[in-house]
């Protein structure tokens, strides 16, 4: 329910201006080496626990933006603290304001970027 929530929403927001791809686990998206503009991601994947996906996304966001999504409070609000700039904390399911506006604001550089 939460992936075709955040697929909404994230046609709407992004309205083809940018590619998105899904990944179902922590391994599927190791494994297809494919760069990308935005990483969203849940810190509890199908395939990793929180902690692990953590330290994944702490290495990812060296090259690429990313918002982190999770019902858990702390480890994110960690995650952000230890890559400002790098990686921002959303609401689950990409239906809150915070999502909203990390999405805006990752756009807004994007657009930035290509001009």
């Amino acid at each position: 329910m939460h992936r075709f929530v955040l697929e909404t929403h994230l046609t709407r927001l992004l309205a083809d201006r940018v590619e998105v791809k899904y990944f179902r686990s922590l391994t599927q998206l190791q494994a297809s080496h494919d760069s990308c503009q935005l990483l969203i991601s849940d810190l509890n994947l199908s395939d990793s626990k929180a902690e692990n996906t953590a330290r994944f996304l702490l290495e990812y966001c060296l090259h690429t933006p990313v918002i982190v999504q999770s019902t858990e409070e702390e480890l994110p609000r960690q995650l952000e603290q230890q890559a400002a700039g790098r990686i921002q904390v959303a609401e689950k399911g990409g239906q809150g304001q915070m999502f909203t506006q990390a999405i805006e604001h990752f756009m807004t550089q994007f657009e930035q970027k290509a001009v």
